[in-house]
């Protein structure tokens, strides 16, 4: 069982390190897969062992340990709601603004993208958008995640057909291959347009070269404590083009009050020009 001192450690820890707000009453299945994480390890004391990784959070053993507070809950097309916002009024409004600058390149984020639904669910939606001339268009979905376990499982694009709602299986059928083991695959040129990339939001900056005109980061920020969260939104709202959009979770709302936002629906923001 882990010691008090072991706990507190953990959870500064990760509060510093992730930016993650856990509990000091840490759950009955967190503390189970600890207990295994310290035998698999041999680790006689939890808080020595986090002071020895504590400038190396890419170590494998580091991102094993963070792995049990990071539990994928997503499904295709979650909140479809929003989806249907994408195609009829976010995707039509960043086509007229690149037109006004004679450029066409519309560039999505997928921050904290899971096993891949979000990601996937996206492309679905600018392939029926856009329809046969979604391959003359620059586009795609940038998709990150910090758990490599889960971005393992998005780029292979293979998920249980019994897992998925038959509508939806209906609506990306002309996407994917059904797999003889009961599973689904997402088509190779769909899962090209995916580019998945391991990121942790609590990073002092992010590596991108180019804004974003739509970043959806839905049910994220929930998990982080005050500080992180308010730091992850500013360089969040950095990385959005003006006049770009922002979707979070349908009963989320930003923290901070400094930005130039307005609010277009429950969870769905632009950035004012």
């Amino acid at each position: 069982m882990l010691t008090e001192k072991e706990t507190c450690a953990l959870i500064e820890f990760t509060n510093e390190s992730f930016g993650l707000d856990l509990s000091e009453n840490l759950k009955p299945i967190a503390l189970s897969e600890l207990n295994k994480f310290k035998k698999i390890n041999r680790i006689r004391d939890l808080q020595d062992f986090l002071n020895k990784f504590k400038y190396e959070l890419q170590d494998s053993k580091i991102l094993d340990l963070l792995e049990i507070f990071l539990i994928p809950h997503t499904n295709f097309f979650r909140n479809n709601r929003q989806f249907d916002v994408l195609k009829s009024e976010v995707i039509p409004e960043c086509l007229t603004l690149m037109e006004q600058k004679n450029i066409i390149d519309l560039r999505i984020w997928s921050a904290g993208c899971s096993t891949g639904e979000e990601a996937y669910s996206i492309l679905v939606a600018l392939m029926e958008y856009f329809g046969d001339e979604y391959w003359k268009t620059t586009c795609g979905v940038m998709a990150t995640d910090i758990s490599r376990k889960s971005l393992e499982i998005a780029s292979k694009g293979i998920y249980e057909t019994k897992k998925i709602d038959k509508l939806i299986r209906q609506r990306i059928s002309e996407y994917t291959e059904e797999q003889t083991d009961g599973k689904l695959r997402f088509r190779e040129n769909v899962r090209k347009e995916a580019n998945f990339k391991e990121l942790n939001l609590n990073s002092k900056t992010f590596p991108f070269k180019n804004k974003f005109h739509v970043i959806f980061c839905r049910n994220i920020l929930i998990y982080f404590n005050k500080d992180s969260r308010l730091a992850a939104e500013n360089k969040i709202f950095k990385s959005l083009l003006a006049g770009g959009f922002i979707f979070l979770g349908d009963a989320e709302v930003l923290s901070s009050k400094d930005h130039n936002f307005e609010q277009l629906g429950n969870g769905i923001y632009r950035k004012k020009i």
